[in-house]
């Protein structure tokens, strides 16, 4: 693959002084998302892991729980945390109550807590109108992610730069994919983040053809054109950290597992 979405947005805005498994989901919902920052008490990482994993194997049978995902943080100023997500939900589905929950949380602070230092906690819709995902999710087991900010009065021009990038993409069947997702709460205000899939480390290699660059380029009607666009847009938003996340398939496992 070519540079990641953010890669390549890197490289055109740094000299302008500028600095994203997620799961598919078969059937419509409203795209929110229960994201859990967690951090384990020192030396217990495995200890939790197999801890979260007993925990999802009890409570698999159970009416309405959320199934997560569970995620090693490999880079940025979290590495060494895990991130959890629960996506592919209906808002209504965070109000449900079952008569199981009270004893699963009885369970999870028993068994689960005791290895956890901190958790910290956010709610996030996916921007369906500008995601990219693969069809097939086999062997994709990394995810780049990266904070954005809207700046203040600018969420309509951030926007339509943004439909002008996808539908440019999606017009050229560019290859590689993305998706962000609005952070509704728990996080900091006009926050998205850009979401990239990866199958390993080498797919931030530059081999796509044709190229982001070449691809919005000709859309836009040349390089300089695209150079105007993109410095122009980028007043838009700023970037914050990026953090690349790689999926625990056992501490994920709900006895489901091939």
């Amino acid at each position: 693959m070519n540079k990641h979405f953010s890669v390549w947005l890197v490289a055109i805005l740094a000299p302008l002084a500028w600095m994203l498994p997620i799961q598919a989901q078969d059937e419509e919902n409203d795209g929110a998302a229960d994201v859990v920052m967690i951090t384990a008490n020192p030396g217990e990482g495995a200890a939790l892991e197999a801890a979260i994993r007993d925990y999802h194997l009890w409570v698999a049978d159970k009416p309405g729980h959320f199934q997560y995902n569970w995620y090693a943080i490999e880079t940025g100023p979290d590495t060494g945390k895990y991130a959890a997500r629960s996506g592919g939900h209906n808002w209504e589905d965070f109000d449900a109550e079952y008569d199981w929950q009270e004893e699963a949380g009885e369970k999870f602070q028993a068994e689960v807590a005791p290895h956890v230092a901190h958790m910290e906690r956010m709610v996030t819709v996916e921007m369906k109108e500008y995601a990219h995902w693969p069809e097939n999710w086999d062997g994709y087991t990394h995810f780049q992610l990266e904070d954005w900010y809207i700046m203040q009065g600018q969420g309509r021009a951030f926007r339509e730069g943004l439909a002008t990038i996808h539908a440019a993409l999606t017009e050229a069947g560019y290859s590689n994919h993305y998706g962000f997702h609005s952070v509704v709460s728990g996080g900091k205000g006009n926050q998205i983040n850009l979401v990239l899939p990866m199958k390993g480390y080498a797919d931030f290699a530059d081999d796509a053809d044709p190229s982001f660059m070449d691809i919005v380029s000709e859309t836009l009607g040349g390089e300089d054109a695209f150079q105007a666009f993109m410095s122009e847009w980028s007043t838009t938003f700023k970037v914050g950290d990026s953090w690349l996340v790689r999926r625990l398939p056992e501490a994920s496992d709900y006895g489901d597992s091939e």
